[in-house]
């Protein structure tokens, strides 16, 4: 793995609940490879309304659909620790976080990509995929609850910010580490098409900055060989 920030202490409980998911999903999965996988579950603006520039249209492959969400997801951690890093104040941290991490949450559907991809891992190396899988999603997990229902008022201090920055960057390492062990020629696709719906997006973007929707950031996998 590439290295990264200090992973965050979770209980005794919420590790041992983990490991036995774990391990529960790792066997059925290496009863079920050979099944057909179901496609990934749509985003919800796809049902609804797009905010983006560009017109949604769901990929052909479905693996590579999966992908481009997972993609989606890494970008945004990016996105919410420049948030992060920048405040000074937790209501408008809190303010500016929520609608993002919503879509997120509700449109990416992260466990669900991984629990899907997962059926496309080798078996050999299921264990050590769905491990860093599940690590990515608790962390952000843990991101959003804490916008939700610990950052209040007064200034950001810096325990906070420590604690919000190490989850969003373990969520975003844990799935590099995913990431390995899925169809490359397809991640590749799945990144490019993230990259060029950006560019469109910049061509047609029109706003003043200050939305928070629409806040592009460097793509992490950038200059970062597979």
């Amino acid at each position: 793995r590439m290295p990264f920030s200090p992973p965050v202490v979770r209980s005794e409980t919420t590790v041992g609940r983990r490991d036995a998911l774990i391990r529960g999903t790792a066997g059925a999965f290496l009863c079920a490879a050979a099944a057909a996988a179901p496609p990934p579950l749509l985003p919800d603006f796809v049902r609804t309304r797009n905010l983006l520039a560009y017109a949604y249209a769901p990929d052909s492959d479905p693996v590579r659909e999966s992908l481009y969400f997972v993609s989606r997801v890494q970008e945004a951690t990016v996105q919410q620790e420049r948030f992060v890093n920048g405040a000074t104040d937790q209501a408008a941290l809190k303010s500016k976080m929520k609608l993002t991490l919503r879509l997120v949450e509700k449109n990416y559907r992260l466990l669900d990509q991984i629990t899907y991809l997962s059926a496309y891992v080798d078996p050999e190396s299921l264990v050590e995929a769905t491990t860093a899988g599940q690590e990515a999603a608790e962390a952000l997990q843990a991101a959003i609850d804490y916008v939700k229902g610990d950052l209040g008022a007064g200034s950001m201090g810096d325990e906070q910010r420590k604690y919000l920055t190490e989850n969003l960057t373990t969520c975003r390492e844990e799935l590099f580490h995913f990431l390995r062990f899925v169809p490359q020629e397809k991640l590749r696709e799945a990144r490019d098409r993230v990259e060029n719906e950006n560019s469109l997006n910049r061509e047609e973007y029109d706003g003043d900055g200050t939305e928070g929707v629409y806040n592009p950031v460097v793509l992490p996998w950038k200059n970062r060989p597979l």
